[in-house]
């Protein structure tokens, strides 16, 4: 009788387990990030882009923490979202995003050379108080990231807070209509933080002089996630590491990759362009990639843009270039 009743028990808990919907194995969440280039120029424009997947299918309304950081430090720190901008209830909430001056008054516009201010609205819809990093990221109209702001905290439940942040605008920004991205993140990307919620932005003007840059469109379109931005003249030479995270139904993921960045008319690779690369550069002149070879020697490091041969052309990137990093 035991004997049986054990079966039966054995039988019992199969036919359950058998049945239960949720012995299923979760969802596999994918993130994944690319670069359009292993490296770039300074003055050229970096596409970043990826999927976001969930058991390899697109997923439609996901969040995407990205953080790009360079010798100097944290270049760039957005919120992506996938092909649809999610719309929910945010526990937590970056409501606003205000252009001022240092004491909260409203301001459209600021000079290169000084400080641009941003006043950051946060809720927190939560029952409980919520660890926060909160920044502010401004791109000039040619789409170059300035400088990045940030202020971590705790925010209290159900409770509003604001903090104003400044950002330095760059005396090589270009004139015209700039842009302010603020972003909430349970940390920095590269530590493996999230994002609250989508990021919130905001218009001003940087005036004062310079050529106003051409308004840039760019209609890259790979990747379920992607974004552009480019590589001021004051951005350092060396690796870039991309960040990203995502958290979706409870689920996270997250990913990196790396570029490099070089200057162009730098033949011999030390950072600089003086008197040195001139001298590869007359070394070669008019050196063609043909065959049989020609006399002087083609040498590709010093054909800056590319076309086969070593002429003009590639004096005048270098001249343009001349005694980089500029004192």
């Amino acid at each position: 009788m035991k004997k049986a009743s054990l079966f039966f028990l054995f039988l019992t808990i199969l036919i359950v387990v058998s049945i239960n919907p949720f012995t299923h194995a979760s969802p596999i969440l994918n993130l994944t990030v690319k670069t359009d280039k292993p490296s770039y120029y300074i003055g050229e424009y970096v596409f970043v882009y990826g999927n976001l997947t969930e058991d390899d299918t697109p997923i439609q309304d996901g969040l995407i923490a990205l953080e790009v950081n360079g010798p100097y430090g944290t270049l760039v720190v957005r919120t992506l979202t996938t092909n649809v901008t999610p719309i929910a209830n945010w526990l937590l909430n970056v409501t606003d995003v205000t252009p001022c001056d240092q004491n909260g008054n409203p301001k459209e516009s600021f000079q290169k050379g000084t400080l641009a201010y941003f006043n950051v609205t946060v809720r927190n819809n939560d029952i409980e108080m919520r660890h926060i990093l909160v920044t502010v990221n401004v791109y000039d109209q040619s789409q170059a990231p300035l400088s990045v702001a940030s202020f971590e905290g705790v925010v209290q439940q159900n409770s509003t807070f604001s903090v104003i942040m400044s950002v330095p605008i760059s005396k090589t920004a270009e004139t015209g209509t700039a842009t302010v991205y603020a972003n909430a993140y349970s940390e920095w990307p590269k530590h493996g933080g999230k994002a609250y919620c989508p990021e919130k932005s905001k218009t001003l003007q940087i005036i004062n002089g310079g050529t106003q840059a051409s308004v840039t469109t760019l209609n890259e379109q790979e990747g379920n996630y992607n974004t552009t931005f480019k590589l001021s003249s004051e951005e350092p030479l060396g690796t870039y590491t991309v960040h990203v995270t995502s958290m979706y139904q409870w689920a996270t993921a997250s990913n990196s990759t790396q570029f490099e960045v070089s200057i162009q008319g730098d033949a011999n690779g030390d950072g600089r362009v003086d008197g040195v690369d001139q001298g590869l550069l007359s070394k070669h002149w008019l050196g063609e990639d043909v065959e049989p070879p020609t006399v002087p020697p083609y040498n590709g490091a010093v054909d800056f843009n590319g076309d086969g041969i070593i002429d003009g052309g590639d004096q005048g990137i270098m001249g343009k270039n001349w005694l980089y990093p500029y004192s």
